[in-house]
């Protein structure tokens, strides 16, 4: 019962996920068949601008949620809780409003003055949610918290969509996102268990305070990094670029945040369960490398080989990216997930503020990249200059992880290098020769990344890993029983 009871508590907190991953992604490619390019793209930025603001001003009041408070009074403790992200939905508001004449300015769209100026409303609602439902997962009941995500997604996404069909311009995500913010906060009233109250408890607000606190550096460098490019973009090439290029990028970066996720989860515990000198933990870290390696060539090589008319067939042809710009993409999303390298052994180390420092680096790269488009003025241009900045970034990372961390260091650094100068090969000789039909570039994509997964395999023999060890997880098994 209890392992059926777990099963079913996974299967409900992986709804949720899903539901954050795939409503946006049906909603954006319903918004860009039936509004027209601009308004799309400003409707984009709409999205873009909000989704800004509440990571940017990420305090973790949801950590805290579930935390609680040992020596307060339950209902003290969520009341405060509800002050303080009432206090911030506040601060979020009076930002938004202040600031969106700048964004209207810097994205050119002053007709879209009272869309940023109502924006705030979004903040203000969402402040009054109940923190109930988060409470409960503490007894790993996910089902409130993902019905209440669920039913906020769903809303905003049938909300835009239907007055997209009616009014054909940008206003339809505006009401769709305070849409969806007024059904999740109501879903959370229904199904949290405790009643929805301020109140404030000094203890219990310092506390929230000095958790929270770490944590806005790293929110507002995750944004940037995050959103950034998309807000800077709209700004330096216009809106209706901005439509196309959080398409391509946006898509492309859906598979490669899951995916990175699930491999996360496999390795984390196991190196949680290993003492630092531990002679097993050399192994488990050079095979989650591995699998990170493999996972970021491989989906570099489908983006190379399907990106492009996959995209164009999903969204339309008006947004298919060009072959110079899907390459691109194909070698920032391969570095952008292998900047995820240090990510389990510095979680398991509790090594946060090396984490940070890699936020703020990447927040770096997009803001140099950014400030080369008034040189060649393409958004290829710009994909290019961000991979450039995040490969120095990369090669950063890798060298401190491997000071901290007991890899296998010539491995590590073949793991690292190989993916991203393999799939920079294929996009030069791609820009060079002349288009092949699209069944016969597919097949020499998987040529090239059949000889690709043999060189894997022979510096993993090389090294004394074979395919079984990485199939079975070898000594990972046995750290998790």
């Amino acid at each position: 019962m209890a392992a059926l009871s777990r099963l079913r508590s996974g299967a409900t907190l992986l709804s949720g996920n899903m539901a954050d991953m795939l409503f946006p992604l049906l909603r954006n490619i319903a918004l860009s068949h039936t509004l027209p390019r601009e308004q799309y793209g400003l409707a984009i930025s709409l999205s873009v601008v909000a989704a800004f603001a509440e990571l940017a001003t990420d305090i973790g009041i949801q950590y805290s949620a579930v935390r609680g408070h040992a020596e307060a009074d339950p209902d003290e403790v969520y009341g405060t809780l509800h002050a303080v992200a009432l206090i911030r939905s506040v601060f979020i508001a009076l930002v938004l409003l202040a600031a969106a004449p700048f964004v209207v300015a810097a994205l050119d769209v002053p007709q879209a003055l009272w869309a940023f100026l109502l924006l705030p409303l979004v903040s203000l609602v969402r402040g009054f949610q109940n923190l109930g439902v988060k409470e409960l997962t503490r007894t790993y009941e996910f089902w409130p918290d993902a019905a209440t995500l669920v039913a906020a997604q769903a809303a905003w996404t049938v909300v835009s969509v239907a007055l997209a069909l009616v009014f054909r311009d940008y206003s339809c995500m505006l009401f769709g996102i305070v849409g969806g913010a007024v059904v999740g906060v109501v879903v959370s009233h229904l199904m949290a268990r405790r009643r929805w109250r301020l109140c404030w408890n000094r203890a219990v607000a310092r506390d929230a305070q000095s958790f929270g606190r770490p944590l806005i550096p790293n929110g507002m460098a995750n944004a940037f990094s995050i959103m950034g490019d998309r807000l800077l973009v709209g700004s330096a090439l216009g809106v209706a670029t901005l439509a196309q290029y959080s398409n391509a990028m946006g898509t492309a970066l859906i598979p490669r945040g899951q995916l990175i996720k699930f491999l996360t989860s496999i390795y984390l515990p196991a190196l949680v369960g290993l003492k630092p000198a531990d002679p097993a933990r050399s192994h488990i870290l050079d095979r989650w490398a591995a699998w990170l390696s493999m996972a970021a060539f491989a989906y570099g090589i489908g983006l190379l080989a399907a990106g492009r008319p996959m995209i164009g067939l999903v969204f339309g042809s008006a947004y298919e990216p060009s072959q110079l710009l899907i390459g691109a993409i194909a070698i920032d999303v391969c570095i952008k997930s292998l900047l995820a390298f240090p990510v389990p052994p510095c979680l398991a180390a509790g090594q946060t503020r090396f984490l940070l420092r890699g936020s703020i680096a990447g927040a770096v790269a997009v803001l140099l990249a950014a400030l080369t488009i008034p040189l060649h003025r393409s958004l290829a241009g710009f994909v290019f200059a961000l991979a450039a900045g995040e490969s120095l970034v990369l090669v950063w990372i890798v060298w401190r992880t491997l000071v901290l961390h007991p890899f296998s260091r010539g491995l590590a650094w073949f793991l690292v290098l190989f993916p991203v100068g393999a799939i920079l090969g294929l996009v030069a000789v791609s820009a060079a020769a002349e288009p092949l039909p699209l069944p016969e570039w597919i097949g020499l994509c998987v040529l090239y990344g059949g000889l690709g997964l043999l060189a894997y395999v022979l510096a993993l023999r090389a090294r004394g890993v074979g395919l079984r060890d990485m199939v079975s997880m070898g000594s990972v098994a046995e750290v998790l029983g």
